[in-house]
């Protein structure tokens, strides 16, 4: 029998979470992380199936060379970390899974042997002692946390290796060595080990997005809701709970499956146009939590941002709305007093729904029902 390759890569990192936001943007990040490290595959090997924070890929009836390999691993792991870097440099969220995430990492295991396969309906599975072993390996004696292990069955069988890779033979960046972990059910299995940290230095931060310019005499409401600044930065910021305090959107277009961030897209179908979004923030002073969103191609103006600003008093929080804008050139100019009036008359609405939402709708029940993916996400 043919061997094949069976390769793992595996994101540790998260503690466990507090609250229901941390678990519901904890589950949001990595599922993200996944998905970059399935679409990072170059190998062109087959997803038998996600566990939990892991991906088990094979490849049939084939096993690449330790170059192959070496190469495969750093396009995951730097496309993860470049990842990590982005979430870091565009969170607004400050829960813990969000404030956390950049600390993640990956580590890898490729392993290979001759391997069964389960057909049930449409789904094919490997199965066999191999695959026990390749999870086995998960847990091993590497003191790192990010690294390429590889078995020395592999090593022995991969195309293009006649033999087991010399110890403290080195790779572009960093240098194999060799291991063993003793396991109960399968012995000492040795492996060498490529560490991936010495990586992150050549990974660049990602492009700084333009803040939105701020006008001085921006459009301002404010209103006292009886609710922590926390919670109320989760009602406003998490579209998931968007038609709770809304009702004028008729429909929500956006990505269930993402944590919102700077950048973010979303559209809202009003009236029956189609109104596009961007998430924006901006530093209005020590203690404020702020979020907010660009309009896209606003009417009457150049340019249009709404920002929501929290910040403690008393046994809740105060909360402010901006709205930011500049005029168009003339003839633009002269509406610009329309557009205030036409926002100033909307904003208290928009306050009052809010503060009513969070001081009487907004619970734990509540955030249960809006924590899945929305029936109307596009």
């Amino acid at each position: 029998m043919a061997h094949s390759l069976l390769f793992i890569p595996d994101i540790s990192g998260f503690t466990e979470f507090v609250n229901r936001t941390e678990v519901v943007h904890g589950r949001h990040v990595v599922a993200e992380l996944l998905e970059l490290v399935i679409d990072s595959d170059t190998l062109g090997m087959t997803v038998s199936e996600v566990e939990g924070d892991a991906v088990l890929f094979y490849g049939e009836g084939t096993v690449p060379s330790l170059e192959d390999l070496a190469d495969q691993a750093r396009g995951m792991f730097e496309a993860f970390h470049a990842r990590l870097k982005e979430f870091e440099a565009r969170r607004i969220c400050d829960c813990g899974a969000c404030r956390t995430a950049h600390t993640l990492s990956l580590k890898i295991v490729a392993h290979a042997g001759p391997i069964e396969f389960l057909n049930v309906k449409q789904f094919r599975k490997p199965f066999g002692p191999e695959v026990i072993l390749a999870h086995r390996l998960l847990k091993n004696d590497v003191e790192s946390n990010e690294y390429l292990l590889v078995t020395e069955t592999l090593l022995e069988t991969g195309s293009g290796v006649s033999a087991p890779t010399p110890r403290g033979t080195s790779s572009d960046w960093g240098s194999w060595v060799e291991g063993v972990t003793d396991y109960d059910d399968f012995g000492p299995v040795v492996y060498r080990v490529l560490p991936l940290s010495p990586l992150l230095e050549g990974i660049p931060d990602p492009p700084r997005l333009p803040s939105f310019p701020r006008t001085r005499r921006p459009i301002v409401r404010d209103t006292f809701v009886d609710r922590p600044c926390a919670d109320l930065f989760e009602l406003v910021s998490n579209l998931d709970l968007r038609l709770l305090w809304n009702p004028s959107v008729d429909e929500l277009r956006y990505d269930a499956d993402r944590v919102n961030r700077v950048g973010t897209k979303h559209f809202c179908v009003i009236g029956g146009d189609l109104i596009e979004f961007e998430t924006v923030t901006d530093d209005f002073g020590e203690g404020r939590r702020v979020y907010g969103e660009k309009l896209q191609n606003p009417p009457l103006v150049e340019g249009c941002a709404v920002f929501y600003v929290m910040e403690p008093e008393g046994t809740g929080s105060r909360l402010r709305v901006e709205v930011h804008y500049q005029p168009k050139r003339f003839p633009g100019v002269v509406l610009a007093p329309l557009f205030r009036f036409a926002f100033g008359r909307r904003l208290p609405g928009i306050l009052q729904t809010i503060k009513d939402t969070a001081e009487g709708r907004l619970d734990d029940e509540a955030l249960a029902e809006t924590a899945g993916p929305s029936p109307i996400a596009g």
